[in-house]
C-alpha cells in the first residue's frame, strides 16, 4: 500500500469558528436549499423528509437529514489501483497527491507552440503520473477534445486507466447512459462487478454548478455511480464575489453546503457510499474578473475547509500545485509551491490540480514533474524531527572528537537515507562553473528530459487483449447511439 503522512499542522480557525460555520451550513441547507434538476432525486429527498418544491425544483434539508447523511458517510475511504501495491486509504489528516483533468490547452514540449488537448495527451500524462514516486493517483490533466463530444468521458477513462496501475479519477461529463457505460468499462478493467466493489480502482469527480444548483446530468451521474457503491468526489467550484459570497467565511459555507447536499443524495441512494467532500476554492479577481487559482485567499479557503473537514471527520478533496501564470515562469513556481505547501500542512486529504496553469485553461506535464519533487520535500518536512537516544547522537559526538568529521561514522551511513531527501531535479552543484560543466540545464529543461525518459522507458502493465477489444466495442456502440 501507499501510506500517507499526517498534515494538519497549519490552522487558522478556532473551534468556535468551526461550530459557527457548521451552523451556518445547516441554516443555508434548511432555509435556502438546493435546486436539483432531477425529478427522481427530488422524490427521493421528499420521501426522507426534505421540503421539496417540484415546480421550482428545489429541496430544503432539515438538520436531522443532513446529520444522518453525515453519519452514513464513511470516515475513511479506500482507493485502489490495478496494482494492489498502489492502494491507499483516505482518513483523518493524511495527505495524498495527484493531477487533475479538464485543461484544454497545452504547450508542446518540442515546438513551444500552444495547441488544443487530445486523448493521447491524457494517456501520456497518466503514464507520467504512474512513474512518479510521489504522485499517488492519476487523472489525465486535459480534456480529450479530439473525441466525440457526447462520449468524451469514455475516451478519457480508457486513456487514463489503460496507462496507469495507480488509482484513477475520471470526470462526470455525462448523464445516466454514458455513466453506466463508464461503470461497465470499470468492471471489465477490475475483473468483474464484485471485484470492483471490493477494490474500487476508479473514482468519479462530479462538479455541480454554483450557487446551489445541480444540473440533470450531474445528478444522474451521481446516482448511477453511487448505486454501484463506488467512491464519488463531489466538489463544486464556487468563485468568491461571483458565484459565492465575497467573504471567505461565506464562501466556505456556500461551497461546503453544496458538497454536503450531494452527500445527502448519495447516502439516501445507497447508505455507506464512499463520499469525498469539499469544494475547489476560487475567487474572482475584481480587476480582471479572472477566476484565480493562485491568490492568497484561495489558500485561506483551503485551510478553512480542511479544518472543517477534520471537525466533521469527513474525507476532503484538496487543491494545490496550480497557477494563474500562462507559462512556466517564476510566478508559476511561487504560486504552485505556496498552494501545494499549505494544502499539505493543513491536511487536505486528496490534493488535486497539480499541473494546472493559466487559471485551469492550460495544463503542464513539466509542472507535474516539478511538483513531484516539491512533494518529496514536503513529505520530508511532514516526517519531522525524530528525537530518541539514537538520533540525539551523543556517543557519535564523542566519537568524532573535537574538530573531527561525522562523514565516515556508521551512524551517518545508517541514518542517511531517512534523514536526507535526495533531490532528482534541483541543482546542488558547488558553483556556477561546476553547474555549467555538469549540464547547465534549468529546472524546466530537466523536467522535460525526465518526461522524455519516462515516456520512452517506463512500462505500464497493459490491459489484456480481450478486455481491450470489449472496451473498444463499448466506445463504438456509444458513438452510434
Amino acid at each position: 500500500m501507499r501510506f500517507g503522512l499526517d498534515g494538519g499542522q497549519l490552522r487558522i480557525l478556532s473551534s468556535d469558528d468551526l461550530y459557527d460555520i457548521y451552523l451556518a451550513i445547516l441554516n443555508a441547507l434548511e432555509t435556502h436549499g438546493v435546486k436539483i434538476e432531477h425529478e427522481g432525486a427530488l422524490k427521493l429527498l421528499e420521501e426522507v423528509g426534505a421540503k421539496v418544491d417540484f415546480k421550482a425544483q428545489t429541496a430544503c434539508f432539515p438538520e436531522y437529514i443532513v446529520e444522518e447523511s453525515l453519519r452514513k458517510a464513511p470516515k475513511s475511504v479506500r482507493l485502489c489501483g490495478r496494482d494492489k501495491n498502489q492502494d491507499f486509504v483516505i482518513e483523518g489528516k493524511k495527505v495524498y497527491f495527484g493531477s487533475v483533468g479538464g485543461a484544454i490547452v497545452l504547450v508542446d514540449r518540442d515546438t513551444g507552440e500552444r495547441r488544443m488537448s487530445r486523448t493521447e495527451d491524457m494517456a501520456e500524462t497518466a503514464k507520467i503520473c504512474d512513474a512518479l514516486e510521489n504522485i499517488d493517483y492519476s487523472m489525465g490533466l486535459y480534456t480529450p477534445l479530439d473525441a466525440p463530444r457526447d462520449v468524451q468521458g469514455l475516451y478519457e477513462q480508457d486513456a487514463v486507466m489503460s496507462n496507469t496501475v495507480k488509482h484513477s479519477i475520471i470526470f462526470a461529463y455525462h448523464g445516466a447512459e454514458v455513466t453506466r457505460k463508464q461503470i461497465e468499462i470499470a468492471k471489465l478493467m477490475a475483473g468483474g462487478e464484485e471485484e470492483l466493489r471490493k477494490r474500487p480502482i476508479v473514482s468519479m469527480y462530479d462538479e455541480p454548478a454554483s450557487p446551489f444548483i445541480v444540473g440533470k446530468e450531474y445528478v444522474e451521474a451521481l446516482i448511477e455511480w453511487t448505486k454501484e457503491g463506488l467512491p464519488i468526489i463531489y466538489a463544486p467550484c464556487p468563485m468568491g464575489g461571483a458565484t459565492a459570497p465575497i467573504t471567505l467565511a461565506g464562501e466556505v459555507v456556500s461551497g461546503m453546503a453544496e458538497s454536503i447536499a450531494g452527500n445527502v443524495i448519495a447516502q439516501f441512494t445507497r447508505p455507506g457510499t464512499p463520499f469525498i467532500f469539499g469544494f475547489v476554492p476560487l475567487i474572482m479577481d475584481m480587476r480582471t474578473t479572472l477566476c484565480s487559482y493562485g491568490a492568497p485567499e484561495d489558500i485561506l479557503l483551503g485551510i478553512a475547509q480542511a479544518q472543517l473537514a477534520h471537525y466533521l471527520e469527513i474525507p476532503l478533496w484538496g487543491t494545490g500545485g496550480c497557477t494563474d501564470s500562462k507559462t512556466l515562469d517564476a510566478q508559476t513556481f511561487v504560486e504552485a509551491s505556496m498552494n501545494l505547501t499549505t494544502a499539505t500542512l493543513c491536511g487536505q486529504n486528496l490534493i488535486h490540480d497539480i499541473g494546472l496553469i493559466e487559471s485551469a485553461k492550460g495544463g503542464s506535464q513539466e509542472l507535474i514533474v516539478i511538483c513531484d519533487e516539491i512533494i518529496g520535500m514536503l513529505k520530508r518536512i511532514l516526517r519531522g524531527v525524530t528525537v530518541d537516544d539514537e538520533t540525539l547522537a551523543v556517543e557519535e559526538i564523542k566519537e568524532a572528537k573535537h574538530g573531527g568529521s561525522f562523514l565516515g561514522l556508521k551512524h551517518s551511513l545508517k541514518h542517511f537515507s531517512r534523514e536526507r531527501y535526495v533531490t532528482q531535479l534541483m541543482d546542488r552543484t558547488f558553483s556556477y562553473e561546476s553547474w555549467k560543466k555538469s549540464d547547465g540545464k534549468t529546472l524546466v529543461e530537466k523536467a522535460r528530459e525526465r518526461i522524455k525518459k519516462i515516456l520512452k522507458e517506463h512500462q505500464v502493465e497493459p490491459i489484456p487483449r480481450d478486455i481491450r477489444m470489449q472496451i473498444e466495442r463499448i466506445k463504438k456502440n456509444a458513438i452510434k447511439r
